[in-house]
């Protein structure tokens, strides 16, 4: 019964991680790669409702995730990959800290509305360049748990088994 709660349980931070991740992989490759051209009249629809469902729902997985990689490290402290949930609790919790401190308040008052383009131009450059940086310590973080995952089933060995 205990592998199969810690297994729910590690799968879960890898559904976190990879919902988390491919958020700010569409964000950077498809949703805003012409966001310079956002105008206080047309950025409030293709910005506010995406950013606070967004919010509203990593509001719940984050801190489950939290949760997990806490678990996870608790069931690898004796083992020799003990430092990958110590990492991936580092990374997330940098994200985490980027995406509560500074972009949340940058959402809020684009949520509230901004009238001015100079305005617009500096609060939306400060948000791409912090989820800039979410983007590449959540890619390191996912990468960290897909070599857990690898590493822990040795998904090699696997594949080279079923090699005729």
């Amino acid at each position: 019964m205990k592998e199969i709660l810690l297994t729910i349980n590690h799968v879960y931070f890898l559904f976190g991680t990879t919902m988390y991740v491919g958020v700010l992989w569409a964000l950077k490759f498809f949703w805003f790669p012409t966001w310079h051209k956002l105008t206080p009249a047309n950025y409030y629809d293709q910005f506010a409702p995406q950013t606070l469902a967004a919010t509203k729902f990593f509001t719940v997985v984050v801190p489950l995730m939290f949760l997990s990689i806490i678990i996870m490290a608790i069931s690898e402290w004796k083992t020799k990959l003990r430092w990958l949930p110590i990492a991936a609790f580092l990374t997330l919790s940098a994200a985490t800290f980027v995406g509560a401190g500074k972009i949340l308040p940058i959402n809020k008052l684009l949520r509230e509305g901004v009238t001015d383009q100079a305005r617009l131009t500096e609060l939306m450059t400060k948000w791409i360049d912090l989820n800039e940086f979410r983007f590449w310590s959540l890619t390191v973080l996912w990468l960290l748990v897909v070599y857990y995952f690898v590493a822990k089933g040795n998904l090699p060995r696997a594949i080279r088994e079923k090699q005729p």
